[in-house]
């Protein structure tokens, strides 16, 4: 019952268009090293999607995954304007979306919501946190 509340919960945050859009410049900057996850998970076993854009380390890598384990495909992007241009060398597959950022306040502890038009992996829907504040779906209470 909790995970079927949550994930209404979720769906009603991501129909409403209640958050702040960023700038595409302030948006390229926020897209990278954070982690964006579809769902919080509330169980290990509870199933979710991670983008993590990493120019440092070379791309990026989107994972289908359980709080411990899953599935994981590593790529390339480029972020131009309201643009992401992603390459999935596994597959050489190359696809290209609009992006949007918006800025959220939650449900906690999310502070940013990123929506793909044509998601290469997953939902369109995506939400990021403030790192610093210590809130981690990979460490269940």
């Amino acid at each position: 019952m909790r995970i079927v509340l949550s994930s209404l919960l979720l769906l009603a945050v991501a129909s409403c268009d209640d958050g702040e859009p960023l700038a595409a410049d302030e948006a390229a900057a926020q897209l990278v090293d954070r982690n964006w996850i579809d769902t919080w998970p509330e169980n290990a076993d509870d199933h979710l999607h991670v983008y993590r854009f990493t120019p440092s380390m070379g791309g990026g890598v989107y994972q289908d995954r359980t709080v411990f384990e899953g599935r994981f495909e590593l790529f390339t992007f480029e972020a131009t304007g309201d643009t992401l241009r992603y390459r999935f060398p596994g597959k050489d597959e190359v696809h290209t979306t609009a992006y949007r950022i918006d800025r959220v306040e939650g449900p906690a502890p999310f502070t940013h919501r990123l929506t793909l038009e044509d998601s290469p992996r997953g939902p369109a829907v995506y939400y990021g946190w403030n790192e610093a504040s210590g809130a981690s779906p990979f460490e269940l209470d």
